[in-house]
């Protein structure tokens, strides 16, 4: 990985940069751009609270928002309680730095999805645990205390563009995985990468 400083510690989002969290709304609607719509209308309200509150709360009002079938949040839950790894995780067996997640959801379904990701984090900061959605400046600070490091001494892997630009803004190195074509235009001072793999060679 490139550095301005030296690489103290990784942080990585869990359900994009991580784990293959779009299957899970796709498989729970049974639609691909349905469940691409419900999952960025349940992001559109994580970044207007800011603050935590309950994910479940904000999943089962973006459906209703969007007229999705009732059944679909339970089946959600079903395909999150399945949900796998992208392909490209076992990179993370190489680092020679502790790495931790750090992720948009509450800390059971954190819990649920590092459970399925087969990896040994250092922690998993939640939202839930934070008290606030990224890309508050909060999560990312909150997470570099929680890893021993200063905030240019971490590298964040993010899989959305929103969460990599909160991540430079907190000071961060910020790398973004293209899980999904990013929306409009980045910083500059964000590397793109097309797989955990890229992201992590230096």
């Amino acid at each position: 990985m490139s550095s301005r400083a030296t690489t103290k510690a990784v942080l990585i989002d869990l359900l994009m940069a991580t784990m293959d969290s779009i299957s899970a709304w796709v498989t729970a609607v049974g639609d691909h751009e349905a469940g691409l719509a419900w999952r960025d209308a349940v992001t559109d309200r994580m970044l207007a609270a800011g603050r935590y509150v309950p994910y479940e709360a904000l999943v089962a009002d973006a459906a209703a928002a969007l007229q999705l079938d009732p059944n679909a949040v339970h089946r959600l839950r079903e395909a999150w309680m399945r949900m796998e790894p992208w392909p490209d995780v076992g990179a993370l067996d190489r680092l020679t730095v502790p790495y931790a997640f750090v992720t948009n959801c509450s800390a059971e379904l954190a819990a649920a999805a590092v459970a399925r990701s087969g990896l040994s984090p250092v922690f998993t900061l939640s939202a839930e645990e934070a008290g606030w959605y990224k890309p508050r400046a909060e999560v990312y600070r909150l997470a570099c205390e929680r890893a021993g490091v200063k905030p240019e001494e971490a590298r964040f892997i993010a899989g959305a563009a929103y969460d990599a630009e909160g991540a430079r803004a907190a000071g961060l190195g910020a790398i973004l995985i293209l899980r999904r074509p990013p929306p409009g235009s980045l910083s500059p001072a964000i590397r793109v990468a097309e797989s955990l793999t890229q992201a992590l060679v230096k």
